[in-house]
């Protein structure tokens, strides 16, 4: 099953594809956003730190899922 994501102010939509036991899981905890965030996101360490802030999450944050 697909769920689409616009963001507000850009208008870019992305889609999460979940499986529809992956689906029932996320909507049995109410985490479908984190997991679009987790797809969308693949922010690594830069150098030889472990520190980790691509500012992605913040961007994400503007998507609404759409009907």
């Amino acid at each position: 099953m697909d769920f689409k994501f616009k963001h507000e102010k850009t208008g870019e939509i992305k889609t999460l594809t979940l499986t529809e036991k992956k689906m029932a899981e996320l909507i049995e905890s109410d985490v479908i956003f984190d997991e679009f965030c987790a797809q969308e996101c693949k922010c690594s360490p830069v150098g030889e730190t472990n520190v980790v802030e691509c500012g992605c999450e913040t961007y994400l944050d503007h998507f609404e899922l759409q009907d």
